[in-house]
């Protein structure tokens, strides 16, 4: 039986999947250009490499968690941000602000990277899922905000926070950046509610 470290195994297995994702995504952001191996990610841990697979099915499912591990914070600060606005439009802006607030913490660039260099087509499928759940919110609050044309106003608000998104990955000033994306979700917003 291996010791362990915790209170008990759940919080031990936690704390050791914990130090593997950490180990991963330590490996990967250095860049060296070379695979990421069980070895490798187990040493920098502090466990014996055949022990990785009690935590992990695959170096794939770990390099997944490294992608998308920052997932539910993002989505659960939309989500609060969405909740708190007091009318379906000033949801939409509250989601279109939430999102680019969410990439100022600087490291959105290097995970989309990841997923889209590293993830096999099932995790790449997951990850695509995890969008589709945090598009879902924009999506229910432009219904109860009763916009026309939906689809098209999804679309637009959805560009806009991609663009946004992009523009702090890149470097811009993120309060710029974010103001910017809030009076623009307002005026298509309101355009989109606006009476014939």
């Amino acid at each position: 039986m291996p010791k362990i470290n915790a209170d008990s195994v759940r919080a031990h297995r936690a704390q050791v999947l914990a130090a593997l994702i950490d180990s991963a995504e330590f490996l990967l952001t250095q860049d060296s250009g070379t695979t990421l191996t069980a070895g490798a990610v187990a040493a920098r841990a502090g466990i014996a490499r055949n022990s990785i697979y009690r935590y992990v099915d695959s170096i794939d499912d770990l390099i997944e968690m490294v992608a998308t591990r920052g997932f539910p914070r993002w989505t659960g600060a939309v989500r609060d941000a969405v909740e708190a606005a007091p009318t379906p439009a000033a949801g939409v802006v509250a989601y279109v602000r939430a999102n680019v607030e969410q990439a100022v913490d600087g490291d959105h660039a290097w995970r989309t990277a990841l997923s889209r260099m590293n993830l096999s087509a099932p995790a790449r499928a997951r990850v695509i899922a995890l969008h589709t759940e945090l598009a879902d919110l924009l999506r229910v609050e432009l219904s109860a905000a009763a916009v026309t044309n939906p689809a098209l106003v999804t679309a637009s608000l959805q560009a806009l926070v991609d663009a946004c998104v992009r523009r702090v990955d890149a470097g811009d000033d993120p309060a710029a950046v974010i103001d910017y994306a809030g009076r623009v979700a307002t005026i298509l917003v309101s355009e989109a509610t606006a009476a014939p």
